[in-house]
């Protein structure tokens, strides 16, 4: 084999790497969401409201999930910054959630 050969061999298993961390990932979250949905679905049954910020919470805790997996896995700074930005923005919209469902 020569130089190009073995370059793109390690090229293509990193691509495929980087593939499955972020299949799995996906799949981890797609776990959660669920579970986000069913306690926000009971707030809403118990309190009769229509609230639309636990929806957004949802959607950032998906990628929040996904982003520090990937970041963990493959461990590139930019997806940990992804993943505290988008935490921070969840832990905001939860708050928002909490404050709208008590008044």
């Amino acid at each position: 084999m020569n130089k190009e050969e073995i370059l793109a061999k390690a090229q293509k298993g990193s691509d495929e790497m980087e593939q499955a961390i972020l299949t799995k990932s996906l799949g981890i979250s797609t776990i959660v969401i669920p579970i986000l949905c069913l306690v926000c679905i009971l707030i809403r049954i118990f309190f009769a409201e229509y609230i639309i910020s636990d929806l957004i919470v949802i959607t950032l805790a998906q990628l929040s999930i996904s982003e520090f997996y990937q970041y963990f896995k493959m461990k590139k700074v930019h997806m940990l910054v992804l993943g505290i930005c988008t935490t921070i923005l969840a832990i905001i919209f939860a708050w928002s959630f909490i404050n709208e469902v008590r008044i």
